[in-house]
């Protein structure tokens, strides 16, 4: 239609850079960021060394070192660098360009092409990134590109010799943004950094990746990958406790789920406790990775299914409870992954397949608590005849039991154990009730003696014992 009318300039429709930079780093956290530049590590070493991922530890020998001083950052890794053509084309653009789809490494977590300029610009101005995988190059980003509107090519320039030893990356910020200068000035935030890696690269720590993280004054500490495993007794009359395990497809993402519990049930008197205080179930809850990278890490929400349908709300009674979701996929856009690789987007259809899974998991063992929270100690036998099954013991397991078809998921089959069931005991009841701290403390010391500190639990039955056999005695 305004192609009948002369033309009499152009509208600026670009964005600007200041607003650019602000709108990509706005909602994304500061040790998330750092965490994208750690996937880059694991995305050179699928893309340079193709590790058989059927081996036990496909990532010994490759690691990276972190660096967080309270005036500069540097990250460091020998895994196998950026191509130059890599570097050229696409590496430093905002957003992946077209074509650069069919280069992209398959099974990582990178999605858009924003990872490693997203971090640069959470973290300060005055970058300079190194790398050499066939050729050795450096790319800076200024401070003064990092302020003018335009967006003008970053020179490539030959790497110095002698710079990166080993075929690697690394990426420097001299210059920190005020925030970050602070959090890395905290040791507490480093400790909690130091914490999410353990946690969110568990799977990838356990492949043989290594992971330094230093402040710049003490030595680098060595991350240690915060485990997961599941408790498994010998059957006994064909039951037992072992793991729920589901194996197949959604789409065109490959699924396992396993669940069960990680420790014993609580008493009556410690379900109370817990439900007071809350300061031992960091173990319980769900976990889920996408391609081997956790992206959920013991969540007791309705985001994994706590609380709706016909799942209870967790509370401490279900402590023993905890379950992980593995989703893995040569094409990462079909996972149900957010920008930020620290969250699930719940509206995903392989996701809310998934969850069903888990709910139903999720269901049986709260059963199974609710079973068995009269008769805690009688599962002491059971305990004692159990293991620890670690992960790649449990992710074995769809190859050793019989797995049966999901009707309403054809392309999804389990294995459902099955557990004890407690003999009930009509015989007893509970009796619970309240007193004051003073008379349980005159009572404590009275039966138990001075040097003994026993439970209020112990305390009260003790006081109930003697009351009944007084009363057998005809004392009362």
């Amino acid at each position: 239609m305004t192609q009948d009318t002369p033309k009499i300039g152009d509208a600026f429709a670009s964005p600007t850079k200041q607003f650019f930079v602000s709108m990509l780093t706005r909602d994304i956290e500061l040790r998330d960021a750092i965490l994208d530049l750690l996937d880059n590590c694991v995305d050179g070493i699928l893309r340079s060394a193709s590790p058989d991922q059927t081996a036990a530890r496909p990532y010994e020998g490759f690691h990276a070192t972190v660096l967080l001083a309270s005036d500069h950052f540097q990250i460091v890794d020998n895994c196998g660098g950026i191509p130059i053509e890599t570097a050229k084309r696409y590496a430093f653009a905002m957003g992946k360009p077209e074509g650069a789809e069919s280069e992209t490494t398959s099974a990582t977590v990178g999605m858009y092409g924003i990872g490693m300029k997203r971090a640069i610009f959470k973290l300060g101005t005055d970058a300079l990134v190194e790398s050499w995988s066939d050729t050795g190059f450096t790319v800076e980003f200024t401070s003064q590109w990092m302020t003018t509107e335009g967006w003008t090519d970053l020179p490539v320039h030959e790497l110095q010799e002698g710079r990166l030893p080993n075929r690697g990356t690394s990426i420097t910020v001299m210059t920190l943004n005020p925030e970050v200068s602070a959090s890395f000035s905290e040791p507490e935030w480093i400790d909690d950094f130091c914490r999410t890696i353990s946690q969110h690269y568990s799977i990838i720590l356990e492949k043989g990746f290594s992971v330094l993280v230093g402040n710049g004054r003490d030595q680098p500490r060595a991350i240690v990958p915060e485990p997961f495993r599941l408790l498994q007794t010998a059957e006994d009359g064909g039951r037992r406790i072992a793991p729920y395990v589901y194996f197949g497809k959604l789409g065109e993402v490959d699924v396992e789920i396993y669940a069960g519990l990680y420790r014993e049930l609580l008493t009556a008197e410690e379900a109370d406790t817990e439900e007071e205080t809350r300061g031992t179930t960091d173990d319980a809850g769900w976990t889920v990775a996408c391609n081997d990278r956790v992206v959920i890490w013991k969540d007791k929400t309705r985001l994994t299914g706590w609380g709706e349908a016909t799942v209870p709300n967790y509370h401490g009674q279900f402590i023993a409870i905890t379950g992980i979701v593995l989703m893995k996929c040569e094409n990462p856009k079909q996972l149900p992954l957010t920008t930020t690789k620290r969250g699930i987007d719940a509206a995903s259809n392989v996701y809310s397949e998934a969850k069903d899974l888990m709910r139903e998991a999720t269901k049986s063992l709260t059963s199974f608590t609710n079973r068995w929270k009269k008769f805690p100690d009688k599962l002491e036998s059971i305990y004692r005849a159990s293991e620890y099954v670690d992960l790649p013991t449990l992710r074995s397991m769809p190859s050793t039991v019989a797995l049966t078809p999901i009707r309403k998921l054809p392309t999804m089959r389990r294995y459902e154990p099955n557990y004890p069931e407690p003999v009930e005991e009509k015989t007893h009841v509970v009796v619970k009730y309240e007193a004051a701290k003073a008379d349980v403390a005159l009572l404590a010391k009275k039966y138990f003696g001075e040097d003994q500190s026993p439970k209020p639990g112990e305390v009260g039955k003790e006081s109930f014992d003697r009351a009944v056999k007084s009363a057998k005695d005809g004392v009362l």
